[in-house]
């Protein structure tokens, strides 16, 4: 193990899984869909919404 390994898993144990990520940086589907209709309603803008979500919220 070479002196960079230890800060590689050192800065892999800080950020945690994408799990985590994610649940923190969560959208609501009333902030998504007014993104997603701001942006000519583009599928690269749902967040994970469906179309028939993002409609509804608007």
């Amino acid at each position: 193990m070479g002196l960079f390994d230890r800060f590689k898993s050192k800065a892999n144990d800080d950020i945690g899984d994408d799990e985590d990520y994610e649940s923190d940086e969560s959208l609501s589907v009333w902030d998504a869909a007014e993104i997603w209709a701001s942006n000519g309603k583009d599928e690269d803008y749902m967040f994970g919404y469906t179309e028939e979500e993002l409609e509804d919220a608007l």
